[in-house]
């Protein structure tokens, strides 16, 4: 839709989050920030969290039904005691991680906040029975609360932001195609046409995949146009 402005910032969610835009020479994904961010800032999903994987999905949680484990089952109940908020998982994946029903991921619609037996609900149901043995991990969607790219790597590369975003906004980040990108600060530049990944010295910012150890690092685009150390860039984004 022409009317969508990339560079607009909402307060509340105005399109449910990965919505993919695509315009021209380039694909942008809406998402949720976790933190501040600039404009042209590398930013990455908010890192997994330990304490929600390994779970037993055999809980007794009746907050949307009663759960089951069975083939077709769409609630399901983790039984351990964690700590939850209400939702922060729509959107996100439930993965049989181990044992009975190993190697299936399922889409979850919304997540109940109890502190023991809280409930799941995924979409379309399980694909196989699972079980007390069945180990279960919890992860958000890669699109919900992103954060400024840390300088060493601890989540999955989502985009570079469009605008400046605030913990609890909405705005749209590049996944594939020009977008502007801030570069460190450094003694070997990068070059035109160099693959460009996360910088280690500079939160949100790029260096040159080429540079020190970063060979070993997750390409995250090429350079069209150079700028000065500590100014912007024009990359083509790859995450897409």
């Amino acid at each position: 839709p022409p009317d969508i402005d990339i560079f607009t910032v909402d307060t509340v969610i105005k399109y449910p989050l990965g919505t993919k835009l695509e315009r021209a020479d380039a694909i942008y994904r809406y998402v949720e920030f976790g933190g501040a961010t600039a404009a042209g800032d590398l930013c990455t999903a908010e890192g997994p969290d330990g304490a929600h994987d390994n779970l037993d999905p055999t809980g007794t949680g009746t907050a949307y039904g009663t759960a089951g484990v069975a083939a077709g089952d769409t609630i399901i109940s983790i039984a351990d005691s964690i700590t939850l908020v209400a939702d922060e998982y729509a959107g996100g994946s439930l993965v049989i991680e181990a044992d009975t029903g190993a190697g299936y991921r399922y889409r979850i619609l919304r997540n109940s906040a109890e502190a023991s037996n809280a409930s799941v609900e995924i979409q379309d149901g399980l694909a196989v029975a699972i079980d007390s043995t069945s180990d279960v991990k919890l992860v958000k969607s890669l699109y919900k609360e992103i954060v400024e790219a840390p300088t060493s790597q601890a989540a999955a590369y989502v985009g570079f932001s469009q605008a400046i975003g605030a913990d609890g906004s909405f705005g749209w980040v590049c996944t594939r195609g020009p977008t502007a990108a801030l570069e460190e600060a450094s003694t070997d530049p990068i070059v035109v046409g160099d693959m460009v990944t996360r910088s280690d010295e500079t939160a949100g910012a790029i260096e040159g995949h080429d540079e020190d150890d970063s060979v070993n690092r997750v390409i995250v685009g090429r350079c069209m146009d150079v700028s000065a150390d500590t100014e912007f860039a024009l990359v083509f984004a790859m995450l897409e």
